[in-house]
């Protein structure tokens, strides 16, 4: 098989099991395929956890570590530092699953490259992607495209009629029924996660068979991920080009004929948080770690109304003086009467007496 011989190539290609599901192989489709690959005997991972075994503890599991991402530094060729961990994580935990794999993180670099760019370098702080990334949509309206039907509902793709590719690293909703691992140990395997996404695709290549380490094993098992002569040589340029610390040639890179991936932004909230009152307009920020949540736009605080002070003094209940009693007298004041005792006018003494009025 030449690259010449490729007419059409993968988009976001991963395989999916077309095969009976009482049939021992599993026959791999590339969503873009001039014609179905022949079939692959694939030797499913014997020391994957499956749903009903208990999580590895996460003393023994490098990929389950709870870290701060956007703390980690940008590696070779720019590549996002979150990315960076997520396959380190991934490469060590198949490692220890299965030593005979040599998985190497480069591997899973290149196909993140070629897949999304990295998810375009957006990942909030638990390595999600800002921004729902999605291949086309598999109608079989595109050349060589497979024809694949709903199989999640939109769950992950937003499409309940056909399946498209979802995440980072470009997984069909159907693979990622099979194959999808939560690699950051939060309970969840999402494929829009960059640790979750890596470690799948991880788990995808190993159980190809071989060792990542011997050319035409890891190039079975790329192909597998997406059936393209084309497509492999960009993982392995790539793959290269981050061992080494140096961009590939352009003659390294072969064109792919593919569209390149959809990205649906951030969807706004359908309330107000509590206390704010509105309706959002658009998605809030990512929010920077230790930082407070950013506002949703189209929302306002709402300012409580202010509280009268209390008042701890007894109302006043000495009568209101009338307008002749408030008026000053024009001479002095008359003693106060006692109850019993008579009253006495004394004589005016002067220089005391008040003096008379002018006639």
């Amino acid at each position: 098989m030449t690259v010449g011989a490729i007419t059409v190539l993968a988009a976001v290609g991963l395989t999916v099991d077309t095969s009976p599901p009482d049939a021992p192989d599993i026959t791999p489709l590339a969503e873009y395929s001039p014609q179905p690959p022949a079939p692959t005997t694939v030797a499913p991972p014997t020391t994957d956890p499956t749903p009903t075994e208990p999580a590895p503890a996460p003393a023994e599991d490098p990929g389950s570590a709870h870290i701060e991402p956007a703390s980690i530094p940008d590696g070779p060729l720019g590549i996002p530092g979150i990315a960076l961990d997520a396959y380190h994580r991934a490469t060590e935990r198949l490692n220890a699953e299965r030593p005979s794999c040599e998985m190497d993180w480069t591997v899973l670099a290149g196909i993140g490259q070629v897949e999304s760019n990295q998810g375009r370098g957006l990942f909030d702080v638990h390595g999600n992607t800002i921004g729902r990334i999605l291949g086309p949509r598999l109608d079989g309206s595109l050349p060589g495209t497979a024809v694949i039907t709903d199989t999640d509902g939109g769950r992950f793709d937003g499409d309940r009629e056909f399946d498209r590719a979802v995440g980072p690293v470009q997984f069909i909703p159907s693979t990622w029924a099979n194959l999808g691992r939560d690699g950051n140990g939060d309970g969840v395997a999402d494929p829009n996660n960059i640790y979750d996404g890596a470690l799948s695709a991880a788990t995808l290549l190993c159980g190809q068979g071989g060792s990542m380490a011997d050319p035409a094993a890891r190039t079975r098992a790329i192909l597998a991920y997406n059936n393209s002569l084309a497509y492999v040589a960009n993982v392995n340029a790539w793959a290269h080009g981050y061992a080494v610390n140096a961009f590939p040639l352009p003659s390294d890179l072969p064109e792919i004929h593919r569209p390149e991936p959809v990205v649906e932004p951030p969807q706004p909230p359908e309330h107000c948080p509590e206390g704010w009152e509105g309706e959002p307009t658009a998605a809030p920020e990512p929010a920077e770690p230790g930082q407070p949540e950013p506002p949703v736009p189209g929302c306002t605080k709402v300012t409580p109304p202010p509280t009268e002070p209390s008042r701890t003094e007894a109302p006043s209940t000495a009568p209101t003086p009338t307008a002749t009693e408030s008026s000053p007298a024009p001479g002095p004041a008359p003693a106060p009467a006692f109850p019993g005792l008579p009253v006495i006018e004394l004589p005016c003494i002067p220089p005391f007496c008040v003096p008379p009025p002018p006639a």
